[in-house]
């Protein structure tokens, strides 16, 4: 078995492949026993031309390049990647970010020598016009995910997740944070590094950024994606929130309410507070 598949969804960011690659060929670790997935999702750029240079020039042990029919989101582009993949680790890799040199050297050596942890993920940094920042994480707890996804995008797990039938859905553009409660409700350990190990780039072409226009829609339907992790009320709150119903908001982004919120926003329209 390899010891570690990368799967890399792309669509038109061939001009960051010199960056991004170039940060996989500086890792610390030995690339030999790594494969790396590139899954092009009908470009129309020179991508593809770019995989082939670095596939020519990278030193892992296997380099494939899949062109599947135009999806338009990510997850579908993953799951097509990770269908392919035989890594005993599996990490799912944005093309317009990059990894510092001992991203997958310290996630690797962690989950060896943790058997019980199922998923690392680690602090980053931000860069965009404004300037460069870092972004540290909180240690990890189940309840977080319950109102928010405090798991980097950039995490590295074990592949038996993904055997257990964990995948990225295509119903909501916060397929990251769906797929860890998928991975929390079967029972994975999540470890957080505190360090900034990647660096996670802003700007107009992030899909992030169509995810935050569709945020009250996407995290109602990781409610119903996964109705056991969430409260009867919070599942309540996602279906009249699909149905445009006024009681139900959308909160603010990135943020799905609480029993405890829902309760106060019920009180204040009994009250005629809004």
């Amino acid at each position: 078995m390899t010891l570690l598949s990368i799967i890399i969804p792309n669509y038109n960011y061939g001009h960051f492949a010199d960056r991004f690659f170039g940060s996989l060929a500086a890792q610390t670790v030995s690339l030999e026993d790594v494969d790396i997935i590139f899954v092009d999702d009908g470009s129309s750029d020179d991508s593809i031309q770019q995989a082939r240079k670095w596939a020519h020039d990278l030193k892992c042990r296997e380099f494939k390049i899949l062109t599947p029919p135009r999806s338009g989101k990510p997850g579908p582009v993953r799951n097509h990647g990770l269908q392919q993949a035989s890594g005993k680790y599996l990490l799912c890799l944005d093309p317009d970010d990059e990894l510092r040199p001992g991203f997958l050297q310290t996630c690797i050596d962690f989950l060896e020598a943790h058997p019980k942890f199922a998923v690392v993920f680690c602090d980053y940094l931000e860069v965009h016009l404004r300037g460069r920042f870092k972004r540290l994480l909180p240690d990890f707890k189940p309840v977080y995910l319950r109102t928010q996804n405090t798991v980097a995008t950039a995490a590295l797990y074990r592949r038996e997740l993904w055997e257990a039938g964990v995948r990225y859905r295509e119903n909501t553009t916060y397929e990251d944070w769906d797929y860890w409660v998928q991975c929390l409700m079967l029972g994975a350990k999540f470890k957080h590094i505190q360090e900034p190990l990647y660096i996670h780039h802003v700007h107009e072409g992030n899909f992030s950024q169509q995810a935050e226009k569709e945020d009250g829609a996407a995290k109602a339907q990781i409610v119903l994606n996964n109705e056991r992790f969430f409260n009867k009320a919070v599942l309540g709150w996602a279906k009249d929130h699909l149905r445009g119903r006024a009681h139900a908001p959308a909160f603010h982004r990135g943020y799905i309410p609480t029993a405890d919120d829902l309760l106060k926003i019920s009180s204040m329209i009994r009250g005629g507070g809004i």
